[in-house]
């Protein structure tokens, strides 16, 4: 393990607020750390972190767009290495058929596995809420990705799934301590969704959204996407992505099947 390195990047990650461009920039210039900056970075961050050079850094990560530089965490890391991940994504404003749809659906899921198997969304209002509650519900193990601090959790109306994740399950984050949210973070956090697993449910979502960039990034990684069909009356993007190739799930069994299909039984 590269103590210094590590030091390095909590220093660059603190003094930029986890935005990765700078502290890229940082580094591809050599820019130099006082060992004051170093001190004033390990004084005031105290939560754990993982760097992209320490043994224990996620494995799908490397393959990612832009592979975060250091993670912050609360949890239990080795979620991450489990066998069966699902990441659940999609519309914050979902209708009561995808909302209680995709809640029934990831229960019966989470039932089949004996509550093993590990939900990633990025706790966000909608689809990402009903897919949480359901590991919630089961004392499944869940995984929140954020795109705020990681100590800032956002939105404050899932401050209860937030806390179910920090006990039970993990908590990620680019973004150090009380970090607010902005706009650009939730669509760059969304290649960590895309490729943290290999299978990807969709509950619902417009054609351009952060779901879609999602989706985009997990076709690019080569990741299974799997849709819940919706009403063809309106701007949903889950019928176009099953008529281009993606698995239709009508029920628990079509998950399940994919699922065990790709990361074998």
């Amino acid at each position: 393990m590269n103590f210094k390195g590590r030091e390095l990047l909590l220093a660059l990650s603190y003094m930029h607020q986890g935005e990765w461009k700078e502290m890229y920039e940082d580094i591809y210039q050599h820019r130099p750390l006082s060992q004051e900056e170093i001190d004033e970075a390990k004084r005031n961050i105290t939560t754990p972190y993982v760097t992209i050079l320490d043994e224990d850094y996620p494995e799908p990560l490397m393959q990612s767009y832009y592979p975060p530089f250091l993670l912050y965490y609360y949890g239990n890391l080795d979620l991450l290495k489990k066998k069966y991940r699902l990441t659940a994504i999609g519309t914050r404003t979902p209708t009561l058929y995808q909302s209680d749809t995709s809640y029934s659906l990831l229960k019966e899921v989470e039932e089949h596995f004996h509550n093993d198997l590990v939900i990633l969304s990025g706790m966000a209002k909608g689809i990402d809420q009903s897919c949480m509650r359901a590991a919630m519900d089961q004392n499944a193990p869940a995984v929140s990705i954020l795109g705020s601090g990681i100590d800032y959790p956002y939105p404050k109306e899932n401050n209860g799934l937030y806390d179910y994740c920090k006990k039970e399950g993990l908590i990620l984050s680019e973004y150090p301590l009380d970090s607010r949210p902005k706009p650009e973070h939730f669509v760059f956090r969304n290649r960590l969704l895309a490729t943290l697993s290999m299978v990807v449910y969709c509950g619902g979502g417009k054609n351009r959204s952060g779901s879609m960039s999602t989706v985009q990034k997990a076709i690019e990684a080569g990741r299974e996407i799997c849709c819940l069909p919706c009403n063809v009356t309106g701007d949903d993007m889950t019928n176009s992505l099953i008529k281009d190739g993606a698995s239709s799930i009508l029920c628990a069994s079509d998950l399940i099947e994919v699922l065990e299909s790709r990361y074998g039984i």
